[in-house]
């Protein structure tokens, strides 16, 4: 997946080959986590990080399949062949500029019978793509590496034609991940509740998470990926100025994000199903008092005349 990264860097090669991770110390890992998700942004517990957006685009169309959407820096485009699978869209234009995704793109398209139903390019999308040509532009885990936010969303509804969708799905944290005292202060609530075994390190077993999180350096943010949460603190003042009429369904992500990164991998998605339960309805209650790392938006283009058309 292409979700954001934590000031835990993951990849080998900035910690000199450490020890493999343990099978499920990020939320996109847990299946418990990802129904919770989509309940709360679609109405439906649903399996599969794609299920909430499945079950949201299909209610938005009325079960009629998109027929062009479009896709900025997709990764491998797991999501976006989720959705032709699904049927929810029948052709995507897909952008990514790594070779080895886009190699990775055709070869899982193929796999799944979808080659002739996608398109992919390497080019500058926002210096050709022409006005009013989509039915959705779709930003999965995406929208939080462009630079400015400000300019990515009003090229998504200029390429919309009238009545096209905008939809997304993405981080939303502060810019590098700056966390700010008061999330640092929520997320440090929840680990104080828990019992000191399920605070185990699991890089370092024996040894404690500490109880506060601390702030990734922005030097190290940018050392990992230069465009991570680049601007993604402007990401939601985007969509509402650009789209006026966009719903936010905020998803939450202090808990499941910031309290229980790493930690996540103590927790047992049976024995400890209550306590996780728990967890995931403080992070609701967070969410509802406007303190979330992930959120939702979609709106329809309604007016090519406004501003930014």
């Amino acid at each position: 997946m292409n979700d954001v990264v934590s000031d835990t860097v993951q990849t080998a090669a900035h910690w000199n080959a450490p020890p493999p991770l343990p099978r499920r110390t990020r939320w996109w890992q847990s299946k418990a986590i990802v129904r919770h998700i989509n309940q709360r942004i679609s109405g439906v517990a649903s399996d599969g990080t794609e299920g909430g957006d499945l079950a949201l685009l299909r209610a938005h169309n009325d079960g009629t399949p998109f027929a062009r959407a479009v896709s900025v820096g997709c990764g491998a485009a797991y999501h976006e062949l989720q959705l032709l699978k699904a049927g929810v869209v029948e052709h995507f234009d897909l952008v990514e500029i790594a070779a080895s995704r886009v190699a990775a793109i055709h070869a899982s398209a193929a796999a799944m019978g979808l080659s002739a139903r996608i398109s992919v390019s390497s080019a500058d999308p926002f210096a050709g793509a022409a006005s009013g040509q989509y039915d959705l532009v779709y930003w999965r885990d995406a929208l939080h590496h462009m630079n400015p936010t400000l300019d990515a969303v009003a090229w998504s509804r200029r390429v919309l034609h009238t009545g096209g969708l905008f939809y997304m799905h993405e981080c939303v944290a502060p810019s590098y991940m700056q966390w700010s005292d008061h999330q640092l202060d929520l997320a440090e609530r929840v680990r104080q509740m828990l019992p000191a075994r399920y605070l185990d390190n699991p890089h370092q077993p024996g040894c404690l998470i500490p109880v506060r999180r601390s702030r990734p350096s922005i030097a190290g943010v940018r050392a990992t990926d230069p465009s991570e949460c680049v601007d993604s603190a402007n990401i939601l003042p985007s969509v509402r100025a650009v789209f006026p009429n966009a719903a936010v369904v905020p998803a939450g992500g202090i808990v499941y994000m910031l309290a229980l990164n790493d930690i996540l991998a103590n927790l047992d998605e049976e024995r400890d199903d209550g306590l996780l339960a728990a967890l995931l309805a403080i992070d609701d209650i967070y969410s509802d008092a406007g303190d979330f790392v992930y959120a939702v938006a979609h709106a329809r283009k309604l007016d090519p005349a406004a501003a930014y058309a």
